[in-house]
């Protein structure tokens, strides 16, 4: 049951960041200077996230329910010694969510209030991803004190760092190269679709700089993220396995096979998200004290077996939904 668990969260976090990190990276695509394309990328963009943009915090949300119901200890560590970054990031998604309603439903369409809402959408769209990095890097650092004594100790030095920032830098960067792969296929304007290759070409140089600055940056830590991925042959198997595919993508960007361009694209997130779980596994958090691990800190039996019959009926339901919900707003 456990190792099921952990497959849904898997899957949950692996769909939040190719739906829910594209739409942060289109976000933050708004926020580089377009001229006259600018009118054309933003309905390009409003109707490639019309369909799911509501719909991705839904994988947000069944992670942090397994983690309440399944694994109570590491919900409640995660929940108090990283709250400051939880609290960033819930602001994040609310003005984000705002913004984009805003500027789709305004019925008086002005010029300056749709500026003020591109703007805030694009700001909280960087915002938000920023944060969502420096959660996933804070996890396994080692420095999360359930004992501390100081307000530092208990609820900054958990996150802040080097290392950190520089992973919340680099998922920044995963998403807007996300976005840019899936916008490839979203248009047919020319002059548009080279711009999104354009920045699709800068974002993936920027996703392998700021690759190098997080294993810099980790040099700093208890434990180097270069001495542990050494340790393990199987993550830096998936890690060039990521790497060869950026070659493969940019062949299909070029050949203009957009559905192959987005399946590579995905494949190397799954890759990055495997890699980096197969670092820690079968530790969710590991604290200052003791590694917590789902199998160590699960909740009883029968609990468990209700969590995992709810989620296999549940997803009888939410696949087919939302496949229905993308194929009405294509078939548009």
């Amino acid at each position: 049951m456990v190792d099921l668990l952990i497959f849904f969260i898997g899957v949950s976090l692996l769909l939040y960041v190719l739906l829910g990190g594209s739409d942060y990276g289109a976000g933050i695509l708004e926020l580089l200077p377009a001229g006259e394309l600018r009118e054309a990328q933003k309905k390009v963009i409003n109707k490639a996230m019309g369909p799911v943009w509501e719909a991705n915090h839904v994988w947000l949300i069944i992670v942090v329910v397994i983690l309440f119901v399944a694994f109570p200890r590491i919900f409640t560590t995660l929940m108090i010694a990283l709250h400051v970054p939880m609290l960033a990031l819930l602001l994040g998604i609310i003005v984000r969510g705002t913004a984009f309603s805003f500027r789709h439903y305004d019925a008086i369409q002005e010029p300056g209030s749709q500026r003020v809402y591109t703007l805030l959408f694009g700001l909280s769209s960087l915002w938000s991803a920023f944060w969502l990095g420096i959660i996933v890097a804070s996890l396994n650092r080692g420095i999360i004190d359930p004992e501390a004594s100081s307000a530092w100790d208990a609820y900054v030095a958990p996150w802040w760092g080097a290392y950190p920032l520089a992973v919340g830098f680099f998922v920044a960067c995963i998403f807007v190269f996300l976005a840019c792969t899936y916008l490839i296929g979203e248009t047919g304007h020319t002059a548009l679709r080279r711009r999104f290759i354009r920045h699709g070409a800068v974002a993936n140089g920027f996703v392998i700089l700021s690759g190098g600055l997080v294993f810099l940056a980790s040099a700093g830590e208890r434990e180097s993220l270069s001495a542990t991925f050494f340790r393990n042959p199987l993550t830096l198997a998936m890690m060039a396995l990521a790497s060869l595919l950026f070659v493969i993508l940019w062949l299909y960007v070029r050949n203009k096979r957009a559905m192959l361009t987005r399946l590579v694209a995905g494949g190397q997130v799954m890759l990055i998200l495997a890699g980096w779980y197969l670092l820690y596994a079968p530790n969710a958090v590991i604290t200052a004290t003791r590694p917590l691990s789902f199998y160590s800190e699960a909740a009883p039996p029968a609990t468990l077996w209700q969590l995992t019959l709810a989620l296999l009926v549940g997803s009888l339901f939410i696949f087919p939904s939302l496949f229905f919900l993308l194929r009405v707003f294509k078939a548009e």
